[in-house]
């Protein structure tokens, strides 16, 4: 079978259910939750609007929900584009036009006035209107003030459904948009992410019992492949450690 990032990582889940999957702080799911999680929200996007070759905005740091949302919006035709609030953002922004954008709760509520926004001025740090943008939201922790009307929980879209669609392997499908410098891009598809991962496997030897620590999503889908288990180490900014060609 051709390499397809999503599929190699469902066919492990469906593989290895019973085992631990990702681990963040002290929450741990296994393989089969993974799979229920990621397959419920690829459906509920597609319920609330979502269609294929949607971008959506990424600002979630690494973690359970971070890491169910990203798959499951791959699975729903989507591609990630994963955004730091810099002072690139709207640039970025205006490059990839967004329909979707998910986020902390709590960039949503530092961006607009408040106490939280105060202090992270007071920090020098000065953060992009996320409630602005002209796009579907969705936000990841419970609900803060300054998260927009009608924005979708990442928890709830990833509630377990009746009813899940497996994905067929399309390698060919743009999967993660990121960026290498300023405004460059780099457009990963599916296939592109799976064969660095099958190459990956030829040089680290991961089975399942294994366990890796990383916040890298390269190294951390990789021990999702094999069976291994993710540890999702704590970053104090939030970015992930993207994919590297």
């Amino acid at each position: 079978m051709a390499a397809d990032l999503l599929v190699d990582v469902l066919n492990a889940a469906r593989t290895h259910r019973s085992s631990p999957a990702i681990t963040e702080r002290r929450t741990t799911i296994t393989y089969g939750q993974l799979l229920t999680r990621v397959l419920a929200t690829a459906q509920r996007l597609r319920g609330n609007g979502f269609q294929a070759g949607d971008r959506m905005l990424f600002s979630i740091r690494p973690g359970v929900n971070a890491i169910v949302l990203a798959l499951g919006t791959v699975a729903a035709g989507g591609r990630v584009a994963f955004v730091d609030p810099d002072e690139q953002f709207q640039r970025r922004i205006d490059l990839i036009n967004p329909r979707w954008a998910a986020a902390e709760s709590i960039l949503y509520a530092a961006s607009v006035p408040g106490p939280l926004r105060a202090l992270a001025r007071r920090r020098g740090v000065i953060l992009p209107s996320y409630a602005k943008l002209g796009v579907r939201h969705i936000r990841s922790g419970r609900w803060l003030p300054g998260v927009p009307r009608g924005a979708l929980s990442a928890e709830k879209l990833a509630e377990p459904v009746c009813f899940n669609e497996f994905p067929v392997c399309s390698p060919d499908q743009d999967a993660v948009v990121t960026f290498t410098s300023g405004t460059t891009t780099f457009v990963h598809t599916r296939g592109s992410l799976g064969a660095a991962l099958r190459t990956l496997a030829t040089r680290r030897t991961l089975a399942t019992g294994d366990q890796i620590h990383t916040e890298h999503l390269t190294l951390g889908l990789r021990a999702l492949v094999a069976g291994a288990q993710w540890t999702v180490t704590p970053r104090r900014v939030n970015r992930w450690r993207q994919p590297t060609t």
